[in-house]
């Protein structure tokens, strides 16, 4: 029964540890599909407590997993395992068979399964949980449960300190589209100027014909696609939502997208945002950006009033800025499309913060993919030093 407990308990511990890591590289990321969850059990008043409850999941997710991977108060935190996975099972079957969304987030953004590839990976680890809980008084306990709780706590503080960095820094590493070193392409519709054509296929009596915007068929045709095509292939569906205007409705993607060094300021939620800093701080940065040679545009979802006639602004859609910069006022560096840094807002909007270090964007993409590398690097040996420590305080020291 002992080396059975212990299989389950790697297995278990391995699962809860990865999906725990991910989630708290990206909480805000894990907050979406919070709100998706909410939306679609007609949870919608709960949106607001999006953020701490994936900051909650996560931490429970990974410590639940420390305790059973190290075997850390393990006849605790066998019921926390079996809590969760009681939840998270019925939950994914619901999923899986009426599909009121279409990722479960249970890697966060790093893996994405369909919801029945997400109920057949509980359902194989239900059973696992289920062991556990039931050898939980079998596993050999250790003389100094304080020791334990020291442990325990010395992950919480590695966990909570990547979530500091995440949310008030810098990203420590990311899986979006919008990452450090992708360059960004312009939607179908922004770049309809530069080469895009839009075709509409429409159908009739079983036959599709394919028609321009110049050329449409009457009402008896039934619209089935629409199809643009160009010098350049979209990449990621992300990509395709990326457009941006100015003020009067006019399309500015490409324009910005050409520019040699332009810091975006991305606001996706204005109330909120000005409620914690005043214009006088977004001109502030302005005045250090174009110090550094940078171009500066504000990019809102709504349009910011008493902004500086001299502080270019544009507007953009709130989804698409959450997933650009999962801030609410974070800067990004970009260098003609290629984006090259990050900034939460509270790192934004220091006062000694260099925007263009070196004035070289392609060493400073070099130096981003670097830290961050090494970021989750040190992490990773962090992890597995307290793992030894752990290991070697409490050898020999069972009841």
């Amino acid at each position: 029964m002992k080396s059975l407990v212990r299989f389950c308990r790697l297995i278990v511990g391995v699962v809860f540890v990865f999906s725990g890591f991910v989630k708290l590289l990206s909480p805000v990321g894990t907050s979406l599909i919070l709100k998706e969850y909410f939306m679609a059990f007609h949870l919608g008043f709960l949106s607001g407590t999006a953020v701490p409850a994936a900051i909650i999941l996560a931490l429970a997710e990974f410590l639940t997993g420390v305790a059973l991977l190290l075997r850390l108060h393990i006849r605790q935190f066998a019921w926390v395992a079996l809590i969760l996975i009681s939840l998270f099972t019925p939950l994914t079957l619901y999923l899986a068979i009426f599909n009121p969304i279409h990722d479960c987030g249970c890697f966060g953004e790093v893996i994405h399964l369909t919801n029945w590839q997400t109920f057949f990976k509980n359902l194989v680890l239900l059973p696992c949980v289920i062991i556990i809980f039931i050898g939980r008084e079998a596993v050999s306990q250790f003389r100094y449960p304080v020791l334990e709780w020291i442990f325990l706590s010395l992950f919480a503080v590695m966990a909570v300190a990547m979530l500091v960095r995440t949310m008030c820094y810098e990203p420590i590493q990311e899986s979006t589209a919008y990452r450090v070193s992708n360059e960004i392409v312009a939607s179908p519709a922004a770049a309809a100027g530069s080469g895009y054509e839009t075709t509409f296929i429409y159908e009739k009596d079983g036959i599709r014909e394919t028609f321009t915007i110049d050329d449409l068929p009457d009402s008896t045709w039934t619209f089935v696609d629409a199809v643009t095509t160009g010098p350049e292939k979209v990449s990621d569906a992300s990509d395709a939502d990326f457009r941006l205007e100015d003020l009067s409705g006019e399309d500015i993607t490409e324009e910005v997208l050409s520019k040699d060094k332009v810091l975006l300021l991305t606001v996706y939620y204005p109330d909120k945002y000005l409620r914690r800093h005043s214009v006088e701080q977004i001109a502030a940065m302005h005045d250090r950006a174009v110090a550094q040679g940078m171009d500066f545009v504000v990019v809102s979802s709504a349009a910011m009033e008493d902004l500086p006639d001299n502080i270019p602004a544009a507007t953009a859609d709130a989804k698409l800025l959450l997933t650009f910069n999962r801030s609410n006022g974070g800067a990004t560096y970009l260098h003609n499309g290629i984006i090259v840094r990050k900034w939460a807002s509270a790192a934004a909007h220091r006062p000694g913060v260099d925007f263009n270090p070196g004035d070289d964007a392609e060493m400073e993409v070099l130096n981003t993919l670097n830290r961050q590398r090494i970021s989750v690097e040190l992490l990773i040996f962090i992890f597995m030093l307290l793992s030894l420590v752990k290991f070697a305080v409490f050898f020999g020291k069972r009841e």
